[in-house]
C-alpha cells in the first residue's frame, strides 16, 4: 500500500495548542513585572517628590489670613481670621442673650 503524504493534524493541534498556552503565559508574565516595576517606580518617586511649589503658595495664604492690613484696591480693612471668628462667635452670642431676655409677646384676642 501506498502511504499517503496527509498532514499529522495531530501533531500540528498538539503544538498549537501549546503555543498559544506559551504566549498567554509570556503576556501575563511580561504584565506582572510591568506593574511590579510601575509600582516601584512610584513608590520611588513619592519618596523623592518634595511639595515645596505647594508648601510655598500654603504659607503665603496663610500669611494672608493672618495679619491686619488694609486692601488698597478697595479700602477694606482686613483682620486675622482667628479674630474674626472670635468676633462673630461673641456677636452670635450676643445675639442670643437678646433673644432669651425678650419675652415672647402673647397675643391678645
Amino acid at each position: 500500500m501506498a502511504k499517503y503524504d496527509d498532514l499529522d493534524t495531530k501533531q500540528i493541534f498538539t503544538i498549537g495548542i501549546a503555543s498559544v498556552l506559551v504566549t498567554v503565559v509570556t503576556i501575563l508574565a511580561v504584565q506582572y513585572v510591568y506593574h511590579l516595576l510601575v509600582q516601584g517606580h512610584q513608590v520611588q518617586l513619592q519618596a523623592d517628590s518634595s511639595y515645596q511649589r505647594q508648601n510655598n503658595i500654603l504659607v503665603e495664604q496663610s500669611d494672608s489670613v493672618s495679619q491686619y492690613g488694609v486692601d488698597p484696591a478697595n479700602g477694606n480693612v482686613t483682620i486675622p481670621i482667628e479674630k474674626a471668628m472670635e468676633l462673630v462667635v461673641k456677636e452670635n452670642q450676643s445675639d442670643s442673650k437678646e433673644e432669651n431676655d425678650v419675652p415672647a409677646e402673647q397675643d391678645e384676642t
